[in-house]
């Protein structure tokens, strides 16, 4: 078997300490031309007795560390790679990155005071949509103006009571986590998931 020098190893038969910088489109796997290799224990990052390849990749996925040299007896140094536990890790990561940006994220939906029934059920389907996403939804209202200084106290009472009906349809799965903001023309009610705490401060 051919001894051929290694840039991964340090070439001195009194230490057999591996060196394993990064390396790129190294061969894995079945793709690993040798029979037998010497895993790299992960603790001590020292290579482990001769094994057959194919016992190894049962075991575990393998990345090739380094080519057989003097300093591995003529064996290829490979390390094991648990890759299902890799993958698993890296989706977790990734989602838990989207929830953090779901989490700022705020949806605006708005209903206009005189909105029919069919339109309230789509804009509380979009709502609900967003808040299982984990996104905070901005109910907005928007009142007409009457054109006089003030409005109707009928139709006060009927706007206010289509904000409290639709906050009152996604109550099973949102609740208010800060004031309502109530101007002259709108009212912007601020729902998030029932998961998610109330912030301390409500009405930032």
């Amino acid at each position: 078997m051919l001894r051929q020098a290694s840039n991964f190893i340090f070439r001195t038969r009194s230490r057999t300490t591996v060196s394993q910088p990064p390396q790129r489109n190294t061969p894995i796997n079945n793709d690993i031309p040798y029979a037998y290799v010497r895993v790299v224990d992960p603790e001590t990052r020292k290579p482990l007795p001769p094994k057959l390849l194919t016992e190894v990749i049962n075991d575990l996925a393998t990345d090739m560390v380094a080519p057989p040299s003097e300093a591995t007896d003529g064996y290829a140094l490979v390390k094991l790679v648990d890759r299902r536990e890799a993958a698993t890790r890296e989706r977790a990561q990734r989602l838990k990155a989207q929830a953090s940006r779901r989490a700022s994220e705020e949806k605006e939906i708005q209903f206009a005071w005189g909105i029919g029934a069919a339109d309230v059920q789509h804009k509380l389907r979009k709502a609900r949509q967003e808040l299982s996403r984990g996104v905070r939804v901005q109910l907005v209202f928007v009142r007409k103006a009457t054109g006089g200084a003030g409005r109707d106290s009928s139709t006060k009472e009927k706007q206010n009571m289509l904000v409290m009906q639709v906050v009152e349809a996604l109550s099973d799965v949102a609740r208010e986590w800060r004031v309502r903001d109530e101007r002259k023309n709108m009212v912007v009610a601020y729902l998030q998931d029932l998961q998610r705490p109330i912030p301390i401060n409500r009405c930032s």
